[in-house]
């Protein structure tokens, strides 16, 4: 059970590197992204090295305590942690990998799809600030409603015509929704997350609370802690070092 039960938050890993995304009102994308800097502690969040978030993770009637590692500026470690050892995602820079000692004694290197969601997971400002030197294209995609509230819609297309949408309440500033398509082993998927509980922490706004639903799949994370600027060797986040 445990190991399906990490099989398939695969790509939650997707998520957690969105929680920095928040924006503000205006005409104009470029409006709009200034706003989301100033509402999301863009400056205050450029002065951070190292952000840890404890929490839980709950899916299938199952939870279990997690923690997810960041590093400036593009190392990521999702772990779930139980009694009998934990398992692991992670991507070091170069190389992304997971362990699942329940699946099997190997760690193994992560490719294709996967490879590239980490990638982006462990993006630490978030790509909406990082889509210009990614080589992304962004636009307005207009104003909808999410729920009671009203949020801008704006769309991330990469190159390969993958598209990402965020969708940004327009009283908060803050992101409410994203969701963007995969594709898992040949097969479809939206995968759509919801945020909300954002605290302020060492002049950031972060959410301390995610539901992520992938079909019929639901998941949640809550985050209990946030800490900063703890050490953290670049070891930890390499496939080698990973048992």
């Amino acid at each position: 059970m445990r190991y399906n039960f990490m099989k398939r938050t695969r790509w939650l890993i997707f998520i957690i590197y969105v929680i920095s995304f928040q924006s503000g009102i205006g005409q104009t994308v470029s409006d709009i992204l200034s706003r989301h800097e100033l509402a999301s502690g863009l400056n205050s969040r450029q002065k951070i090295k190292t952000l840890t978030s404890i929490g839980k993770i709950t899916q299938m009637g199952n939870t279990l305590p997690i923690s997810i590692i960041q590093k400036r500026p593009n190392k990521y470690r999702f772990d779930v942690h139980l009694d009998e050892g934990r398992i692991t995602q992670a991507y070091d820079g170069m190389f992304g990998w997971t362990f699942n000692p329940f699946a099997g004694a190997d760690t193994l290197l992560l490719d294709g799809p996967e490879l590239a969601q980490i990638r982006e997971s462990a993006d630490f400002d978030g790509i909406l600030h990082s889509y210009r030197q990614k080589g992304f294209s962004i636009q307005l995609a207009g104003k909808v409603k999410v729920g009671s509230q009203n949020a801008y819609k704006i769309q991330i297309k990469k190159p390969s015509g993958e598209v990402m949408n965020f969708y940004l309440d327009v009283n908060t500033y803050l992101v409410i929704k994203s969701d963007v398509g995969l594709l898992i082993n040949g097969m479809p998927y939206v995968a759509e997350s919801v945020f909300g509980d954002y605290r302020k922490v060492g002049g950031m706004i972060l959410p301390y609370y995610i539901q992520t639903r992938n079909g019929a799949m639901l998941t949640e994370i809550r985050i209990d802690t946030v800490r900063l600027n703890e050490t953290m060797e670049d070891y930890y986040f390499q496939w080698k070092h990973a048992r």
